[in-house]
Formats: structure tokens, C-alpha cells, sequence
């Protein structure tokens, strides 16, 4: 055999060569740790190391690693190559160590044998001792079966016997014959059940099946013994006997039947009563079809279930008597309530006279609160929710279909109100209530679907959150209105301008943009559109979302939060698209004074046809161009609005009215000069003709200019009376600067 020769390679003599001089973070003893985890050490390293880096230090230390195996190997090669030279007489050696290990198993062997009889021997052992035990126990199970049943079939005896004795005598004994035998009852409600535990082990044995029929025959005469007793003692009003027959029912768990007799014996008669002494009361007589009295029966069926049946439930919730299984207020007196009144009233639950179907529903919820504060703990509140009855009673208010109902007729009439073209007033809805005094009827229509939203007669709380949406949606569908209404507005606008004449009055509204109602609309509607926005909008922002939030108090703090938010958010879309209006009305307003302005045309015919000397006062003409925004705010519709409104319609039919005087009065004198200009330019190209004009004489064009000067004085003048300082207006400062001298540029001196 040849010596393992080094395996070399580049990777290796390279690593060799900085063997002496590691990276400060590679340190191989750490390979050796006890608890050294490889996971745990890449995750530390690759934080600052590259991968590839820690990869090629580990390949390098593995061939390091190989190396020294190698030259470990080689190191004593030459001892193994001679071992079987130096190994004589082998074969000898081992059949002399063969002989006493061949013995050691022999003995192993027999000892194995001798322990694996004892073994057998001991589970056969086991195995009769467990079927002598099983037999026993059968036989136990049987002799305690056979046992209670003559105990069941003798106590059955004794309670015949004791009734054949109870018949015969006086009424004054049954109060104490009654309690003694609801005792026997007990007692053999106890054996019974004993006998089931019994029956139960032993199901598989013939002996129980051959018992079996009489079992039956016992439980079923316990159930009947049982079940006139309960209803004797209720009947009788014998606490201490209906205490133990609710536990001879407890301990054979046979609940279903003391339900049936509470439900019969008890709370059928008491509902009865209520309903004739509720139709008797009404001089409505035995009607089973009217719902009208359905809210006063349950009134007095809570009170009487209070008085008669809550006994009962006390004897069922005793901690004492350790009776747990009954559950009266579900299957005793809710199921049998929901039959009875569902047949006496079946109009009761129909959803089609609204009103009455809110007064019902909230009648049948106070109804299962008073059952509920007749439960004494979370658990008997649960059982009473998860009954069938619950669901059943629960099931027969349809409050989807009640829903529709009242959005179609909420938002009907909302969409009625936006959907007719021309704006209808208040007074057009003469049956709906107007406590914000608002002039115009879709307001009024909003307001009243709002208002029916969280009615009295309306609202119902598990519909919160659909009637809470649905006001979302009518303040939505009230901004939609505003909006589409301005936006057909602008269109008709742009339209006219675009198809008018150029000599077509601005002032006039157009009919094109479609049959909306803000086409064509006046200031003055269009203000009393904004007044009624304001007011409503006041309205919901403080005492309708009082009143929501009042109606939602079960809304944990984020969403009472969001809820809040989300009707703010709504009445502000409102808001946005009211602000239109405002500035529709300033555009209107501006359009009737600048349609005014038309008469600085006749400034230059004056001066320029005669021969008038230069003026010294302000043009008639001045005096009438804010006159339509002083009647305006002067008016009616105008003083519906807000002082911050009538500010702002002012300060923009100004600024919109002066950026026109200026840019007219402009134009005018350039236009004037540029004349001019070319007159003089031809005079003088003739020869021998002088100068029309004496030195230091006005030009027509000089004296147009004083004129428009003295004019925007005045008009200066009138824009203070409406409040605005005509100094801090941009657009009078460029109306001065165009018609003032050049000594009283940018200098507004009035």
C-alpha cells in the first residue's frame, strides 16, 4: 500500500500562505466549542462579512483540515502495513478465546429459557386474575342493575299505594299528601336515574336487554308521576313540591317535559288572560287580526311572567338544589308567548304600516329585556339568546323589508324634490314641517329625509348603521344636485358666449346648457339657494350629529369618531358645491354693471363731433354702474345671506367690475392716441396746410382722458360706500394709472 499523498491545490497554497496571518474575524477554534452552532455563526458573520469571503476562508481551512489528515495517516503508515507481519499464530488465539464465550451463551441461553416460562407463566397468570376481576364486576353491574330495578318496581308500588289513599281523602290533607309524594317522586327519580347509569355499562349484556322493557315502562311512569305532580304544585302554587319535582326532572334529565308543563300549566293560561283583558279593555273584542293592542299585551304578559313564573325560575337557579338543565324563559315562555301572539295578532309583524311595525318591534325588544333581567347571570342570558325561541321570535321582524320601505320612501322623496327642473318654493310642500323657515322646497325635502332618518317613529337600533349611511347618501345626493345644477350652468355660459353676437347682451342669462334649474336662475335664486344651504348646513353640523351620535351610544370612541367624520366630510361636499353659487352670483352681478360701461363710447363722440370745452365733472353714466349690485344687496334674497357672503359678493362684482372699467378705459384712450397720432402724421405730409391747433391747446384725446380721470373719481367714491377702500384694490390701482396724469401715477388720492 502507497502512502496518502497531500492533496494541492491553488485555493490551499494560497490559504497556507496567510495560514500564519488569519482574518481578525475568521478564528477556527471556535469549531471546537461544545455548544458551537453553525446557523447562529454565519447569521453573526454575514452582518459584516461578505459571504463569498467567509465561504473561500472555510473551503481554504477544510483543505488545511485534509492536509493534516493526510500527513497524520502518513505518519504512521508504516506501523500499519507491518501489523500483519508482527501477528503470528492468530487462528490459535481466537479458538482459545472462542471456547469460554461459546460457554457464557449456553448458560445465557438456558437462564433466557427458564425466565421467558416464568414470564408466560405470570401473564397467564394476570389474564385469569383480570377475567375473574371482569367477570365479577359483571356480575356486580348486574346484581346492582337487577337490585334497582325491584327498588324502582317497589317504589312504584308504594306510590300507587299512596295515591289509592290520597284519593279517598278531605281536600284539607292534599297540600300535605302533595308533598310527600313529589318526596317519593324524588326518590324514585333518583333510583331511575341509577338505574340508566346502570343501563348505560351494561347496554351490551343480555341480562340488561332482557330488563330493558321494564326500564321503559318505569320511566315513563315516572314521567307521567312526574309531570302531574309539576303541574298539581303549580297549580296549588306548592313551592316545596315544585322544588322537588324541578329535581326528581334535573336527575333524570328529562327537561324537555318540566318545560312542556311550565308552558302549558302556567304561561299559556297567563297569556290568554292578558289578551282578553287587553281586547276587553279596548271594547275591541275577540279580533285576531288587529295589531293595535300588541304592544299593551306584552306589557302585561312581562308583568304577569314577572309574578308567576318567576318563582319558578328561582327554584331553577338555587345553587342548593343544584338544577341547571331548565331552560323556562326560552322554552316555557318565549316559545309559548310568540305562538300565542302570533296567532292572536298576525298583523302584529307586517311591515306595512311602518309606524305600527316600529311601536310593535320596540314593544317585542323591551319584552325580551325584561325576560333577560329575569336571568341571573352571563349564562342564562346566553342560553336565552341561543335558543330556537329567540331565533323564531327574532325571525318574524322583517327589518331588511322594513328598511326599503323607508328608503324609498326617505330618499323618494329627496329625489322628487331635486328631480323637477324649475326650483319649487317652500310653500309648494305645504305637508312637510319647516322649523329652519327654508324658502325653497329641495331643501326643505332634505331637510325633512334627514329629520326622518333619526325620527321617533323611524329609527331602530339594529339599523344604525343603514340609516346612519343613509344620511351619507342624501347629503351626497344633495351635493350631486348642487353641482350638476352649476355645472350646466357654466356649460350654457360658455356656450352662449361662444354663439352670442358681439354686440348681445351680457347680462341676459342663456337657455342652452340643457333644463336645469341654475340655467337662467337670477342672483336673487340662486342667493336664496346659498342662504338655504347656509342654514341647513349649520343644522346638520350641530344638531343632527348631536342626535345621530345620541341615538349610536353602543359605538366604541374610534367609530363614533369615523361616523362623525364621515357626515362633516358630507356637509362639507355641500358646502364646496354651494360655493358656487357665490360665485355665480358675482359673475351675474358683474355682467349687469359692466354692461354699463358700454357708455364710455359716447365719451369719444362727444369730444370728438363737438367742440366742448375740457370737462370738470364726472359722467351721469358713473353713478349707475354699481347701482344693480346696491339694489342687489339692498334686497331680499341678499339679506337671507350671512355678513361674510355679502362681503364677498361685493368685494368680487367690485374687483370684476373695475378690472373691466380699466381695461376699457385703456384701450379706449390708446385707441384715441393712435388716432390722433395718424391725423397729425397727415396733416403735416400736406404741403403748405397749418396747425389746426394753437399751442397748449387739448387734444380730443387729452380731454377724453381728463374725463375718464374725473370718472374714476368718482367711481372711487362709490366703491367706499359698499366698504372696500378703492386704494387697497388692485384693479382700481390699474384703473388710476391708466386715465391719471403722469404727476399722479400710483398715487390713489381721492
Amino acid at each position: 500500500m502507497a502512502a496518502v499523498a497531500p492533496q494541492k491545490s491553488l485555493g490551499s497554497a494560497g490559504f497556507a500562505q496567510n495560514d500564519d496571518n488569519p482574518p481578525h474575524w475568521f478564528n477556527p477554534e471556535r469549531f471546537m466549542e461544545p455548544n458551537f452552532d453553525a446557523d447562529t455563526y454565519v447569521a453573526d458573520l454575514r452582518r459584516y462579512v461578505p459571504l463569498e469571503a467567509l465561504s473561500a476562508e472555510l473551503q481554504a481551512h477544510l483543505q488545511v483540515l485534509r492536509n493534516k489528515l493526510v500527513e497524520v495517516i502518513n505518519e504512521h503508515y508504516g506501523d500499519f502495513v507491518s501489523l500483519s507481519s508482527k501477528l503470528v499464530n492468530v487462528d490459535s488465539a481466537v479458538i482459545r478465546m472462542q471456547k469460554p464465550l461459546i460457554e457464557i451463551k449456553d448458560k445465557l441461553l438456558a437462564v433466557r429459557g427458564e425466565v421467558t416460562a416464568a414470564l408466560d407463566a405470570l401473564k397467564e397468570g394476570l389474564e385469569r386474575r383480570q377475567s375473574v376481576a371482569s367477570a365479577k364486576a359483571l356480575l356486580e353491574l348486574m346484581q346492582d342493575t337487577a337490585h334497582v330495578m325491584s327498588k324502582v318496581e317497589k317504589l312504584l308500588a308504594e306510590i300507587q299505594a299512596m295515591e289509592g289513599q290520597a284519593s279517598g281523602k278531605a281536600s284539607a290533607l292534599k297540600q300535605g299528601s302533595l308533598d310527600a309524594r313529589v318526596r317519593m317522586f324524588e326518590r324514585l327519580a333518583s333510583e331511575v336515574a341509577r338505574l340508566n347509569f346502570y343501563a348505560v355499562r351494561g347496554k351490551e349484556l343480555q341480562f340488561v336487554e332482557q330488563l330493558e322493557p321494564r326500564m321503559d315502562a318505569a320511566a315513563q311512569k315516572l314521567q307521567a308521576l312526574l309531570s302531574e305532580g309539576l303541574a298539581e304544585a303549580l297549580r296549588e302554587g306548592n313551592a316545596s313540591a315544585r322544588a322537588h319535582c324541578l329535581q326528581a326532572f334535573s336527575a333524570v334529565g328529562d327537561a324537555t317535559s318540566a318545560e312542556q308543563i311550565v308552558r302549558e300549566v302556567v304561561v299559556s293560561p297567563l297569556v290568554e288572560a292578558c289578551i282578553s283583558a287587553v281586547q276587553a279593555h279596548a271594547n275591541s273584542g275577540p279580533t285576531s287580526g288587529s295589531s293595535d293592542s300588541y304592544p299593551q299585551v306584552l306589557e302585561r304578559v312581562a308583568d304577569a311572567v314577572k309574578e308567576h313564573v318567576g318563582p319558578v325560575l328561582d327554584d331553577a337557579l338555587n345553587d342548593q338544589a343544584n338544577v341547571l338543565t331548565f331552560n323556562f324563559l326560552a322554552n316555557s315562555v318565549l316559545q309559548k308567548v310568540d305562538a300565542q301572539l302570533s296567532a292572536a295578532f298576525p298583523g302584529a309583524f307586517s311591515v306595512g304600516v311602518p309606524e305600527k311595525f316600529v311601536g310593535n318591534y320596540r314593544a317585542a325588544q323591551q319584552f325580551l329585556s325584561s325576560l333577560e333581567a329575569l336571568c341571573r347571570d352571563r349564562r342564562a342570558i346566553s342560553a336565552l339568546r341561543n335558543s330556537d325561541a329567540y331565533a323564531s321570535f327574532q325571525g318574524r321582524w322583517k327589518l331588511s323589508v322594513y328598511y326599503g320601505l323607508r328608503f324609498q320612501n326617505i330618499a323618494g322623496g329627496l329625489d322628487a324634490a331635486v328631480s323637477a327642473p324649475p326650483l319649487e318654493p317652500a310653500s309648494a310642500a305645504p305637508d312637510l314641517p319647516n322649523p329652519l323657515n327654508l324658502h325653497l322646497r329641495p331643501m326643505l325635502a332634505l331637510h325633512h329625509s334627514l329629520t326622518r332618518c333619526t325620527a321617533q317613529d323611524v329609527w331602530l337600533q339594529p339599523l344604525a348603521e343603514k340609516f346612519a349611511r343613509l344620511a351619507l347618501q342624501l347629503l351626497a345626493r344633495f351635493a350631486a344636485w348642487l353641482g350638476a345644477g352649476m355645472d350646466a350652468r357654466s356649460v350654457a355660459a360658455t356656450g352662449a358666449a361662444a354663439a352670442a353676437p358681439n354686440d348681445a347682451d351680457p347680462a341676459q342669462p342663456s337657455t342652452m346648457g340643457g333644463d336645469t334649474w341654475a340655467v337662467g336662475a337670477k342672483a336673487d335664486v340662486l342667493c336664496t339657494v346659498q342662504a338655504d344651504a347656509d342654514v341647513l348646513l349649520q343644522w346638520v353640523r350641530a344638531d343632527f350629529l348631536d342626535e345621530l351620535m345620541h341615538l349610536m351610544p353602543f359605538l366604541t370612541p374610534e367609530a363614533s369618531e369615523g361616523v362623525r367624520a364621515a357626515l362633516l366630510e358630507g356637509a362639507s361636499s355641500v358646502a364646496s358645491q354651494a360655493a358656487a353659487l357665490v360665485r355665480a352670483v358675482i359673475e351675474e352681478l358683474t355682467e349687469t354693471c359692466s354692461a354699463v360701461l358700454k357708455q364710455l363710447r359716447g365719451i369719444t363722440a362727444t369730444y370728438r363731433m363737438t367742440t366742448r370745452p375740457a370737462p370738470t365733472k364726472a359722467s351721469h353714466y358713473v353713478a349707475a354702474i354699481l347701482s344693480a349690485l346696491r339694489t342687489f344687496l339692498d334686497g331680499e334674497a341678499a339679506a337671507r345671506l350671512g355678513p361674510e357672503a355679502r362681503s364677498e359678493i361685493a368685494e368680487g362684482v367690485i374687483a370684476g367690475v373695475t378690472q373691466r372699467f380699466a381695461t376699457q378705459a385703456r384701450d379706449l384712450l390708446e385707441s384715441l392716441r393712435k388716432t390722433e397720432s395718424s391725423l397729425k402724421r397727415l396733416k403735416k405730409s400736406r404741403a403748405g396746410e397749418a396747425a389746426s391747433d394753437g399751442p397748449g391747446a387739448l387734444s380730443d384725446a387729452d380731454k377724453v382722458n381728463v374725463q375718464l380721470f374725473l370718472d374714476a373719481q368718482e367711481y372711487g367714491t362709490h366703491i367706499k360706500r359698499f366698504g372696500v377702500e378703492s386704494a387697497e384694490l388692485p384693479a382700481y390701482v390699474e384703473l388710476w394709472n391708466a386715465v391719471a396724469p403722469p404727476d399722479r401715477k400710483d398715487a390713489v388720492q381721492l
